[in-house]
């Protein structure tokens, strides 16, 4: 077997390998950094074959990275752990974009003339930036799918996708460069030198992970104490949070203040469980303000004390906190806060409802109250909202019947 052969072999492999044992970071979003490396490093190592044209090399090159990609995932899929479509089409855009970058390097012939002027640095300047370039392409695509799905901006999509995984996509991107200029160096030990550090990032993002999903198991334990305890009505935290998420998520807010958003929502009726008598149906919405900033301090300080989230204790703090205040006496809320008490009182009002009727109730009820208890542009983005989902389910059921 000639040394190319190896070297293509090993490289899949590691595709194969590191797509197997991906990591989820977010529910539509995971990473896999060798093998996003080990793919590009492939891509852009693609062989000059006497005769046959460089788009059909290409071609075949990018076909065999998505059957190791498919083998990966399917092999993923059987250990319990399923890859998205999403990173699929994003590792796939970085390796087709390498693959292109790389074609052009060698129709250019800078290699051989930065090799006889000598000055390899310039040829692996300009290759560590093609490879920078693929990444940021695969990134931008990721974005552009992902706004649409999500209904926001490509901006702050984007912006995401930079702060959750810019520095192991810039690690990646100079890996798989680094891989493709040991080649002749050091040969096959060059994939498992320069994959070590993304081994260890590999290792810290699981760990990562694993921490987050006990910090959701933590919120979910304690989001459902109200309803075994009848303080609330059955499932009004987890609607209030699945509201103030797609709230969140129309005013275009980051994925982090959105979890943030989704972990406070999920707790904050947790104070009621400090009362000798239950409200009635669990409405705060009905109590005297005192009573309600009594119940959001009284969640805050158990919540403190389980050691979940400082940011999710930030925003309970103020949900019970009118609008008027910030009109009146300039003070600063958050507008996560404000989310969650629209959303905490639609749900309050519908008592769980989703008939037309009710609904329309709850909003007129809602609008009494607009600038006074809530945020006159959220109570906009609310009616678009609740009427889209309506207008959606009236279309499923019609499909339907």
């Amino acid at each position: 077997m000639s040394g190319a052969v190896v070297w293509a072999t090993l490289l899949l492999g590691l595709v194969v390998a590191g797509e197997s044992a991906h990591v989820r970071l977010h529910p539509r979003r995971g990473m896999s950094p060798i093998a996003s490396a080990a793919a590009a490093a492939f891509m852009l190592s693609l062989p000059h074959v006497d005769g046959v044209p460089r788009v059909v090399v290409l071609t075949i090159g990018l076909g065999i990275i998505g059957l190791a990609i498919l083998a990966g995932a399917l092999i993923a899929r059987a250990t319990g752990r399923m890859t998205s479509r999403l990173d699929i089409v994003g590792r796939l855009s970085h390796a087709f974009v390498a693959g292109c970058l790389g074609e052009l390097l060698a129709a250019t012939g800078l290699r051989e003339s930065a090799v006889a002027e000598n000055r390899q640095w310039v040829y692996a300047l300009v290759l560590w930036l093609a490879s920078l370039v693929a990444m940021s392409v695969r990134m931008l695509v990721i974005a552009a799918i992902a706004s649409r799905s999500d209904q926001r901006t490509l901006q702050v999509t984007l912006r995401d996708e930079i702060l959750t995984f810019g520095m192991i996509s810039f690690a990646t991107a100079t890996t798989a460069a680094m891989i493709v200029l040991s080649r002749q160096a050091i040969g096959l030990w060059g994939p498992v030198f320069f994959m070590i550090p993304l081994l260890l990032s590999f290792a810290a993002a699981r760990r990562y992970a694993q921490t987050r999903q006990t910090y959701r198991e933590t919120i979910a334990a304690l989001s459902r104490l109200t309803d075994h305890t009848g303080h609330t009505r059955q499932g009004h935290a987890q609607r209030v949070a699945e509201l103030s998420v797609r709230l969140a998520h129309y005013r275009g807010l980051p994925q982090r203040e959105i979890d943030t958003i989704e972990y406070a929502a999920l707790l904050h009726d947790l104070g009621q469980v400090a009362l000798d008598e239950p409200i009635d149906g669990g409405a705060t919405l009905l109590i005297a303000p005192r009573d309600q900033e009594r119940i959001a301090d009284d969640g805050v300080a158990i919540i403190r004390h389980s050691g979940v989230l400082e940011d999710a204790a930030v925003v309970l703090s103020q949900q019970a906190i009118p609008f008027r205040r910030v009109l009146e006496y300039d003070e600063r809320l958050p507008i996560e806060a404000r989310i969650i008490r629209l959303a905490n009182a639609f749900d309050d009002l519908t008592g769980g409802s989703t008939t037309h009727t009710d609904i329309s109730l709850a909003l007129e009820r809602i609008q009494l109250g607009l600038g006074y208890e809530y945020d006159p542009e959220l109570v906009d983005d609310l009616m678009t909202v609740v009427h889209g989902t309506q207008r959606r389910s009236r279309s499923a059921s019609e499909t339907a019947s």
